[in-house]
């Protein structure tokens, strides 16, 4: 099964601000963006994401999926966030993973493979080194960063697993395990440009991971571009979309690389965020995959939901 999401990465890069000036603006749902939080100000922000993967696909072509796979994953964060400084903003988010891939076996019944618990913490940070101001409107560009942890369990067993790869090993796949056992790097730039009503947002990111237990996930790059649209006069209702890309390198199983990994993908992702009062934003938004350029043969996600909150106090 291939790599589904990559709700670690965005969870972990979700800082963002809410401003108390007389413009208040939106950011980027499913993507980081170059703006801090104020210095001495703090933010909570939970988030709930569903992920479903039916699609096999051959090479970047679908194919049968004779063995009726079909994955869900669905995934709670908790991420703080503290402006340590006008430009400098850290954070660290904690998440629940429930994994859970259904299959046909040989006999003919559907079985399950499930993992559930903690997943693996991330610290992040964003450093804003330019800052150009004009009435209604700003330039942002800002450093990013962040540092995920081998916290989670990583070597799970399900006795069901056999029936799903036809060997002896009960341990999970990787794309089950609840962390990857490795502890992994994450650094970019990311930009903000407002034109009143409107907003643009990009990044570029790199993701260096580290190996575990004979395995490395391959590394990625993502870039991201985002447009937003204040909607009603009360500037607090905004229409978001994201383009959201990643190219990711083949993993490696004792230094050797693993045909059915990789590859590249491009998502569309339209989403709203809602503002109630200034303190308090609300957003929500749906990926749908444009691009799945997927090395050998992998389950492919159909798309992804996003919910969630942020509250600055």
């Amino acid at each position: 099964m291939g790599r589904v999401n990559r709700v670690a990465v965005m969870t972990s890069l979700a800082i963002a601000s809410l401003s108390l000036a007389d413009t208040l603006w939106a950011f980027p749902i499913n993507s980081p963006n170059a703006r801090t939080l104020f210095g001495g100000f703090a933010l909570v922000a939970p988030r709930f994401r569903l992920t479903r993967a039916t699609t096999l696909l051959q090479n970047g072509e679908r194919i049968d999926n004779p063995r009726d796979l079909e994955a869900t994953i669905f995934e709670e964060d908790l991420t703080v966030v503290y402006g340590a400084t006008r430009d400098l903003t850290l954070g660290i988010t904690v998440p629940a993973v429930q994994k859970r891939l259904r299959f046909l076996a040989p006999d003919g019944t559907h079985r399950e493979l499930t993992n559930e618990g903690l997943g693996d913490l991330t610290l992040s940070g964003a450093y804003r080194f330019f800052r150009h101001d004009v009435p209604r409107g700003t330039t942002q560009f800002s450093l990013l960063g962040a540092l995920k942890l081998p916290t989670a369990r990583s070597s799970q067993t399900d006795r069901n697993t056999p029936l799903l790869t036809g060997g002896n090993d009960l341990k999970l796949p990787k794309d089950l395990q609840l962390g990857s056992g490795s502890a992994d790097g994450i650094f970019g730039v990311g930009a903000f440009q407002n034109f009143d009503r409107l907003s643009f947002y990009g990044d570029l990111q790199y993701k260096a991971n580290s190996g575990a237990n004979d395995f490395k996930m391959g590394n990625t790059f993502f870039y991201d571009f985002t447009a937003d649209y204040v909607f009603f006069k009360s500037r607090n209702f905004f229409l978001v979309l994201e383009l959201n890309g990643m190219v990711t390198e083949k993993a490696e199983a004792r230094g050797r690389k693993v045909t059915d990994s990789g590859g590249h993908q491009i998502f569309i992702s339209p989403g709203i965020v809602w503002l109630p009062i200034p303190q308090l934003i609300l957003e929500g938004s749906i990926q749908v995959p444009i691009l799945q350029n997927l090395n050998g043969t992998q389950l492919a996600p159909d798309f992804s939901i996003v919910f969630g909150a942020r509250y600055l106090f």
